[in-house]
């Protein structure tokens, strides 16, 4: 009856795993194929597939901690063996993965992805395993400038520096008030500047010429911070990246990898057929152990 119960409980263990994983990479092979293959370019906004090159994001190349080589992303996940006959397997001891931005060109242009935001898959093999001692090693992935890219992700536009305030912005008439404040502190150079006709006091039309004075110079110090804006945005060194690949709200994945499209798409289904074949089989035993239980 133990044998019965343990072999109930593992076929109920194998069903939900199964289960899990074939929603899982069933869900993610729905995705890769029913969203197109995008440009950066002219993409659309919104949820979009995009293939292309792994590249710098402006900022210097990062070095995994192991073999500090240089890359745009790693991963190193440092396992323990255990120490007894019957406690030999792996286990993860300690798991660092970079988080520096790195982008992806096509033909088109380039497009930011925020690594922290993101799920990198590494089901592939590692790039490298390195035995640090006969009870310790270290598994790391990388992706170097220049490695095939695919994405998955909402894609936009990325917005420009702040310049100051629009003209007819709220903030762009506090500005204008403001001005007048700090004018009207000074009342000599204020009488000097708008009182025309020198009757000692600021009439209706002369303060409506003042006001008319602070709103272009307003206008004014806004045209000169765009300018300096644009300036700045022109010399920064991410200033050919115009887009961005973020996760969505929705709940969909943002999901990068080193590996071409159709390579991984195989391993998902074929992932997916493995989870639902655990998931028929565990079922039908549990199935069959009840009506068992049942006769």
């Amino acid at each position: 009856m133990a044998d019965d119960g343990q072999a109930f409980a593992a076929a109920v263990a194998i069903a939900v795993s199964g289960y899990v994983m074939w929603r899982r990479y069933m869900r993610a092979a729905n995705l890769m194929e029913g969203t197109a293959t995008a440009r950066v370019a002219t993409a659309a906004k919104g949820y979009v597939e995009l293939v292309g090159t792994a590249r710098a994001a402006g900022v210097a190349p990062v070095r995994d901690p192991i073999q500090m080589q240089e890359c745009l992303w790693f991963h190193v996940v440092t396992e323990k063996r255990g120490s007894f006959k019957n406690n030999s397997r792996w286990r993860v001891e300690k798991s660092v993965a970079s988080t520096e931005l790195l982008a992806l060109q096509d033909e088109t242009g380039f497009c930011l992805i925020v690594p922290g935001e993101a799920k990198i898959s590494e089901e592939q093999e590692p790039e490298v395993i390195v035995k640090e001692s006969s009870s310790r090693r270290h598994k790391i992935w990388r992706i170097r400038d220049g490695d095939p890219l695919y994405a998955l992700g909402f894609l936009s536009r990325r917005s420009p520096p702040l310049a100051g305030p629009a003209p007819g912005s709220i903030a762009y008439a506090h500005a204008e008030v403001e001005l007048l404040r700090v004018w009207k502190r000074d009342q000599a150079d204020l009488h000097k500047r708008f009182d025309t006709n020198n009757d000692g006091r600021i009439d209706a039309a002369e303060w409506e010429r003042a006001r008319l004075a602070a709103r272009e110079a307003v206008a004014a110090d806004a045209a000169e911070a765009a300018d300096r804006s644009r300036q700045a945005a022109a010399a920064a060194p991410d200033a050919h990246i115009t887009h961005e690949l973020r996760r969505p709200e929705d709940g969909r994945p943002l999901l990068v990898t080193s590996e071409h499209e159709e390579k991984l798409t195989k391993r998902v289904k074929r992932r997916s057929r493995i989870g639902l074949a655990m998931f028929v089989g565990g079922t039908l035993y549990i199935l069959f152990a009840l009506s068992r239980c049942v006769a």
